[in-house]
């Protein structure tokens, strides 16, 4: 097969978007309000925030850190306007920002006359002027091999593992044939089926260091006493058909295709080379899709069974379903339709490449239902308490 490309839009660090968004960055939780509101004023933004910060210390303040970077670093966004409520914490983003070549302007709060009132007007003049050279850029062709999806699953059932996710499998082995790089996640969906997925792995190492992180996390459970049956499957998912978490694994992995792994990251890490990676970050799709946001991906296909319309901010999300019920209740929350596949004996590869072709269509700009929706959220796991 031909190798695909599409139209996307060039960064200076040679990087190629799919969207061409100015953030506005909240640098802690209190800055928030300031964000939307710039954000409800000039058009071409796009909201980042974050729920803490204030007060986070150690690994866990260093991960969120990284992670509201690395949501700025992603190709789809051109250009930055940081807002702090100090000079201090706002530095400690813009430096992680930097080597991307992003244009960053900052706002600290209170450095500035007025208040927050003097900070929204500050924010949304320098919103304003990025968002209008923004908007001169136009897109180019470019290879499928400058693609960065995230593949990623919610509201699971019995459909998920026979038809969306296998759908999703095989675009993924077309991306990684054509040079590109697929992110798989959620620790905790592995459970009982590691093994299985660990023979993929490119070489010993990353082998163990695949084995290392599903295991750690499950050695983590049990070392608090705490029994996840009822947390997953959760209940929707219990509801749908699928009766344990070695069920759901072998459903959930075959999301990744067939290709082997050749990389382990660690929660919003960016891969530094190309093909199938892992990317250890929890399970639940707000905050897993941040994490994949934060390690570059330009986009996230999610399957879904029973249902799940929520997006994420920075990388438009295409919601695929093979559950005819879904289709039905929803279908406006629905991206990609597959259930020929078990209403009509369908077969998968042929939809897979259908569902490739529909991939290069959003990266050429064809918006998704949770971005017309505004059906999307920003969420950054936590590691440790707040002092």
């Amino acid at each position: 097969m031909m190798a695909g490309t599409f139209l996307g839009y060039e960064r200076e660090n040679g990087d190629v978007g799919v969207r061409n968004w100015v953030g506005i960055v909240s640098i802690m939780d209190n800055t928030n309000p300031i964000t939307r509101a710039v954000c409800n004023a000039v058009q071409g933004t796009l909201p980042i925030t974050t729920l803490f910060v204030r007060g986070q210390y150690g690994r866990d303040l260093e991960i969120t850190y990284n992670t509201i970077a690395g949501m700025a670093r992603n190709p789809n966004i051109a250009s930055v306007v940081l807002i702090g409520l100090e000079g201090q914490t706002t530095e400690e983003i813009a430096r992680r920002i930097r080597p991307s070549g992003k244009r960053i302007e900052m706002v600290t709060v209170q450095d500035m006359e007025g208040g927050t009132i003097g900070a929204v007007a500050d924010a949304t003049r320098k919103s304003a002027r990025l968002a209008i050279a923004a908007s001169g850029l136009r897109r180019k062709q470019f290879p499928a091999s400058m693609l960065r999806i995230g593949v990623e699953c919610g509201g699971s059932d019995t459909t998920s593992g026979l038809s969306c996710n296998p759908t999703i499998g095989r675009m993924s082995d077309r991306l990684v044939d054509d040079g590109g790089t697929i992110i798989i996640s959620e620790t905790s969906e592995f459970f009982g089926a590691e093994h299985l997925f660990a023979q993929r792995a490119a070489d010993p190492e990353v082998r163990q260091k695949f084995l290392d992180r599903v295991t750690g996390l499950e050695r983590e459970a049990m070392s608090i006493g705490m029994d996840i049956r009822g947390t997953n499957p959760t209940p929707d998912n219990i509801r749908g058909g699928l009766t344990t978490i070695e069920e759901k694994a072998l459903g959930a992995m075959v999301k990744s295709g067939s290709s082997p792994l050749v990389g382990v990251l660690d929660y919003g890490e960016a891969p530094v080379r190309k093909g199938l990676h892992f990317l250890a970050a929890p399970a639940p799709a707000v905050e897993n899709m941040t994490a994949m946001a934060a390690a570059g991906c330009q986009m996230i296909f999610f399957g879904t069974g029973v249902g799940n319309p929520i997006g994420n901010m920075v990388s438009p999300t295409v919601k695929v379903s093979g559950n005819v019920n879904t289709l039905r209740k929803m279908p406006e929350n629905i991206d990609f339709d597959v259930t020929d596949i078990l209403e009509k004996g369908s077969a998968v590869a042929p939809i897979g490449d259908r569902l490739y072709d529909f991939a290069l269509q959003v990266a050429s700009g064809t918006r998704t239902t949770s971005e017309v929706l505004d059906q999307r959220e920003t969420a950054i796991s936590r590691f440790g308490a707040t002092i």
